[in-house]
């Protein structure tokens, strides 16, 4: 236990100790001010650090949410542009396909006016066929008349030919009745003979005639089938084009209807086309609000980071003031601790380079070296085993010292850490989130809280923050010094 110390001897030695047992010797009523002082002490300190802690936490949250809200943000404007793109590729493809159906509107049309003009010339083909028809049955009539005209002349010629035989017969019993009168009936026979030979020319002429008569008869009679058939192929004919008229004037009516339908549905891809032109106008204009609204959050986040940025700093000077004061507290607990771990690691630095076992030029390498594999990237340099063997043991002492310390770390003026507490070392495992929190080793914390506690040269640094694990952290950090000059730090978290 300390020596009891007069006010006056007390006043003259800060820090000033407000414990009992330092204060043992003044009069009562300057015991009972400097337990009055204490107690302020440390409900100020206890205060602040809870502040600290408080305002660390909303500040973590703004974070998140700024984060949270500039991600949804660049989201919501991802999914508006890809939507936007979408929208003008579909356009596109409905331009496109507007310019399709007026291009089969327009074939279209030249396909109607063929159709038109094929029921035109089917109208045409009809009607010859028809006069055809027509014609053909007149001269079927025709030749139907001449045929029966040449049978009724084939009879004639029959009867002319039955009288020529029997005159020939008549002129040939005359012949012989005329020689058998003798001389008288001579005169007679002549006339006879003549007649019977007028008869044969006139049989043979009628035969010859009715030849000529049957063959002009078998050719009309061949006509008139010819007629027939030619008529029934005219007939089919007709029927075929009647067909193919019928189904021409199909085609273009459909045609027509057809192009109707292009026409109503090149209006229609048109509307469509405009309306979704309107609406990627319309997806920009959100666009633009869903960024300004979320620049207009961010910026007032930051503000408000900002502003905790600020209280938190005048938490932290104030708690600063308090470690002019040392009492029972936490706090003031903690202030020792690291008091005397910074002392007992600068002097087994300064031991080991003194022995021999390792440099000062080792101790203060700087050329970090990258270890492959590593994510978050851990670094090796010329003191890190000798750290992990020589410093680690002392920083897990303290650590134990009490469940509400979290961790005890030596980091150099960069935030190097070469060896973390033993907790915090674990094998890697190859699981980020769990080689994160297991092993922090060999690891540059040169985040805004770890620079500022490894460049901070003052007595102490309170800093209240979240660490990347997202844990609220309260930190007390001390200078550690070598061979003259400014090393780095302890790291002294707590709760």
């Amino acid at each position: 236990m300390d020596q009891p110390r007069t006010l006056e001897q007390w006043l003259d030695a800060p820090p000033f100790d407000l414990r009992e047992q330092h204060v043992a010797l003044m009069p009562e009523p300057e015991r009972r001010m400097i337990a009055m002082q204490r107690a302020f002490v440390d409900h100020v300190m206890q205060s602040t650090k809870d502040v600290a802690y408080a305002i660390a936490q909303v500040r973590f949250s703004a974070q998140k949410t700024v984060q949270s809200s500039q991600a949804h943000s660049a989201e919501q404007t991802r999914q508006i542009a890809d939507i936007g793109n979408e929208l003008r590729d579909v356009v596109g493809n409905i331009d496109g396909l507007a310019g399709t159906v007026r291009k089969i509107d327009s074939d279209l049309g030249q396909v109607g006016q063929l159709t038109g003009a094929g029921a035109r010339q089917g109208d045409a083909v009809h009607e010859l066929f028809t006069a055809l028809v027509d014609q053909n049955a007149r001269n079927k009539a025709s030749l139907e008349t001449l045929q029966k005209q040449f049978a009724d002349m084939v009879r004639e010629v029959s009867i002319i030919r039955d009288i020529a035989q029997k005159t020939n017969l008549l002129a040939l019993n005359a012949n012989i009745e005329a020689a058998r009168v003798g001389d008288v009936g001579r005169g007679f026979a002549v006339v006879a003979e003549e007649i019977r030979k007028l008869a044969k020319t006139t049989e043979q002429s009628v035969v010859s005639i009715g030849g000529g008569v049957s063959n002009i008869d078998g050719a009309l009679a061949a006509m008139t089938q010819g007629t027939v058939e030619f008529t029934a192929r005219i007939e089919g004919g007709q029927n075929r084009v009647d067909e193919m008229n019928a189904q021409f004037k199909a085609i273009a009516s459909n045609v027509s209807e057809l192009v109707d339908d292009t026409v109503q549905a090149t209006r229609e891809l048109n509307q469509q086309s405009s309306r979704l032109r309107d609406l990627d106008a319309h997806f920009g204009t959100m666009a633009t609000q869903v960024h300004d609204q979320s620049a207009a959050t961010v910026g007032a986040f930051e503000r408000l980071t900002t502003s905790l940025d600020d209280t938190l700093a005048q938490s932290q000077k104030l708690f600063e003031s308090g470690t002019l004061f040392r009492t029972e507290s936490t706090s003031s607990i903690v202030l020792w601790r690291l008091e005397e771990v910074c002392a007992e690691i600068e002097s087994r630095m300064e031991q080991a380079i003194a022995a021999g076992d390792i440099t000062l030029d080792d101790l203060c390498d700087e050329a970090y070296t990258p270890v492959a594999g590593t994510s978050p990237q851990k670094f090796d340099t010329r003191f890190t085993a000798w750290v992990k063997r020589e410093i680690q043991p002392i920083q897990d002492r303290y650590m134990a010292m009490s469940p509400d310390y979290k961790y005890v770390l030596l980091v150099d003026r960069n935030g190097y850490a070469a060896a973390h507490n033993s907790v915090y070392d674990q094998p890697l495992t190859g699981d980020p989130a769990k080689d994160l929190a297991g092993n922090r080793s060999r690891r540059i914390f040169n985040d805004p809280v770890g620079i500022a506690s490894a460049r901070n040269e003052r007595d102490f640094l309170l800093q209240v923050y979240s660490r990347d694990t997202g844990e609220i952290m309260r930190e007390l950090a001390r200078p550690v010094k070598l061979g003259g000059r400014h090393w780095g730090c302890v790291r002294f978290a707590f709760v």
